[in-house]
């Protein structure tokens, strides 16, 4: 499953597929937890930020628009925390 889009993992996701949220979530996690640490410069708080925003893309997840990138929408939603 590691070749496959975003996009349909959601999809699969969606479905009922909970292997494919955990993929999505491990294919962007590093990159948003750098990215959250560049901001906050603490390891404990970059680490509660970035389970706090994948907890956010999971609770809107079913309102993704799946033609839009989700890793760019996963970096607005930790602009945004």
């Amino acid at each position: 499953m590691q070749g496959i889009e975003d996009k349909d993992l959601i999809s699969r996701y969606l479905q009922g597929d909970e292997k494919s949220l955990e993929i999505l979530i491990k294919r962007h996690l590093k990159s948003v937890y750098n990215f959250v640490y560049r901001r906050v410069g603490n390891f404990q708080d970059a680490e509660d930020l970035t389970q706090e925003i994948f907890v956010k893309a999971w609770r809107n997840l079913k309102k993704f628009d799946r033609q839009r990138s989700f890793s760019a929408w996963i970096f607005s939603i930790a602009r945004n925390t």
